[in-house]
């Protein structure tokens, strides 16, 4: 039986050409993509045609740029696609529409968007000469109005992602709780909940809502989330086909969550886990997890690889091209500001610093992990460690290159803890002038 190699990588922000470089540290790691049989990446930014229209709600910054980046994106070796995530609509459902026609003009596999709810749930199949690749994508973290709707006999779906809610609840202790329902009280809010309990969907019958939040009396304190269970069962469903209709299949989401309402940070929301164990029940053979920009914990479960985030692969916002006024209006710029003084303003403190994500080394530490499978059996997990240039000058960072020995290092020491409350052991070894990290898989 023949060795399918597969690779993944997290989000691509990609905002320029890159298939001319000489460096021998990004040409290694494009080798290293272009040897797999399948390699997977999360297209964290559209491609609309002209006209380009924001839309009023985006996931930050409007993520656009022209389609030569799929080009690019080709070259390197990338052959599956995640099109769910914060940032599919950001040039309304066109954007979208047009990104999945420039994908479809270039034969590239892409999941998690479509026409229609259906299209969006399906999977997206890769011919490859060791097999055939099924790709299900998702994202819990979007704005309302990017998830697909369902077609129906009277009347169509509508263009969008595919969706992975989870239900979030806040658990109190009893003299809290009791505190919280005579505040509801007072202000005469509790009237309005019923009311809308009446005829709205509720998704959680057996919380308290108040101001629109679920609240739950519990031994301990803290925000709690589980996955909406249709949701859940419908992408469980589409996983179990796909397994039926190819020799390996991939599930990937894109998701910020992390703990206690946090976005970006390398906890995991309390939903994550069960959701991927549930999709690799259902069929999966890798679950790939991207959204926080930033790495999170590596599980092996029964013999199957989760990467719970593989963080940022490009991020090279300091050259998007342009925004829709209300980005300028969020940063309190002048109508006569460009898209660079957006990025200083988000980049920047007032003492000149990076600051947030620019600011913090581990948004810009990376791995990318190679899986071996023979047939569905994993055979091994290599995680290569990857830079994408911290220290460089605005214009040159956000590129991914292959970390020396020193900075592997950092990264495979820093994976190794987040992936120890799994019980996942990653050996770390020397290659040459490089370093590599094995994860153990019996």
């Amino acid at each position: 039986m023949s060795v399918h190699t597969f690779v993944a990588t997290g989000d691509s922000i990609i905002s320029r050409r890159v298939s001319n470089r000489t460096d021998k540290a990004f040409l290694d790691l494009v080798e290293l993509i272009q040897g797999a049989d399948s390699a997977f990446t999360n297209l964290e930014i559209v491609t609309p045609r002209e006209p380009w229209v924001p839309f009023s709600e985006y996931g930050g910054l409007h993520l656009g740029s022209p389609a030569f980046i799929l080009d690019e994106l080709d070259w390197m070796g990338f052959n599956l696609y995640c099109a769910a995530n914060n940032h599919s609509v950001d040039f309304t459902y066109q954007g979208l529409v047009d990104t999945m026609a420039e994908l479809d003009d270039r034969g590239l596999a892409y999941a998690g968007a479509g026409m229609s709810l259906g299209e969006a749930r399906s999977p997206a199949y890769l011919d490859t000469p060791v097999g055939r690749v099924g790709l299900l994508a998702c994202a819990s973290t979007f704005s309302t109005s990017a998830q697909a709707s369902a077609s129906r006999p009277d009347m169509g779906g509508r263009p969008g992602i595919s969706p992975m809610r989870y239900v979030t609840h806040y658990e109190l202790d009893a003299e809290r709780l009791a505190a919280i329902k005579e505040i509801d009280e007072t202000l005469g809010t509790d009237v309005v909940t019923r009311k809308m309990r009446d005829w709205l969907r509720d998704d959680a019958p057996d919380a308290y809502k108040f101001v629109n939040l679920n609240f739950k009396e519990g031994d301990s304190v803290g925000v709690r989330t589980q996955p909406r269970e249709d949701d859940l069962e419908d992408i469980a469903h589409w996983i179990a086909e796909a397994k039926r209709r190819s020799d390996l299949v991939v599930a990937t989401i894109h998701a910020h969550e992390g703990q206690n309402g946090d976005l970006n940070t390398q906890d995991i929301a309390d939903f994550i886990v069960p959701m991927a164990h549930r999709w690799i029940d259902a069929g999966a053979d890798v679950f790939v997890g991207h959204g926080p920009h930033t790495l999170r914990g590596v599980e092996i479960y029964k013999g199957k690889p989760i990467f719970y985030s593989l963080g940022n692969f490009f991020f090279t916002i300091a050259t998007l091209h342009r925004y829709g006024s209300e980005v300028y209006e969020q940063h309190k710029l002048p109508p006569t500001a460009t898209p660079a003084d957006v990025y200083e303003s988000l980049a920047y403190d007032e003492d000149g610093n990076y600051k947030g994500m620019e600011g913090d080394p581990q948004f810009w530490r990376t791995v990318v992990p190679v899986c071996r499978f023979e047939g569905r059996k994993l055979l091994s997990v290599d995680l290569h460690p990857v830079d994408l240039g911290y220290d460089l000058p605005p214009t040159q960072r956000g590129i991914p290159t292959l970390s020396n020995h020193e900075e592997g290092a950092i990264i495979l020491e820093n994976v190794q803890q987040l992936s120890e409350p799994f019980g996942t052991g990653i050996r770390i070894e020397s290659e040459g002038d490089r370093v590599v990290g094995r994860v153990r898989i019996d």
